[in-house]
């Protein structure tokens, strides 16, 4: 299965310092066993950049791109055109990086790994946490 990961949770699991919901860290076990695809939003690779530059996290930008490109499972989805047509119909998330992160789950059409109260309450994407 395909499925897109928010920051936070592709941070848990890279850092394995913050707790993950049981449903999120068994899904991303699984893709890390082959078993699914994780897709990143390029935004998420914006994030990762601006939180390690800022020293709030200790997984810096070279780091997750050695990790990615050691994985197949893992892949970046760019925020292309079609992906900020589909952002621009999610009227319920405020944080454009969330909506972002969120309108390529709604491109894609798959559930997002992400306890982020916005994204879970809104009515245009499936999220996947617990």
């Amino acid at each position: 299965m395909l499925y897109v990961t928010d920051t936070v949770a592709l941070l848990g699991h890279l850092e394995k310092r913050r707790k993950l919901g049981k449903q999120a860290q068994k899904i991303l076990d699984e893709a890390d066993q082959g078993r699914h695809t994780i897709a990143l939003s390029g935004i998420t690779l914006m994030e990762v950049l601006y939180l390690s530059e800022r020293g709030r996290i200790a997984v810096g930008l070279g780091t997750l791109g050695d990790w990615l490109a050691q994985s197949r499972n893992y892949i970046v989805v760019p925020v292309g055109f079609d992906v900020i047509v589909a952002t621009a119909t999610i009227d319920d998330i405020p944080e454009l990086h969330d909506r972002v992160i969120a309108g390529t789950a709604a491109w894609l059409d798959v559930a997002i790994l992400t306890k982020d109260a916005d994204m879970v309450a809104s009515r245009h994407v499936r999220t996947i946490w617990r």
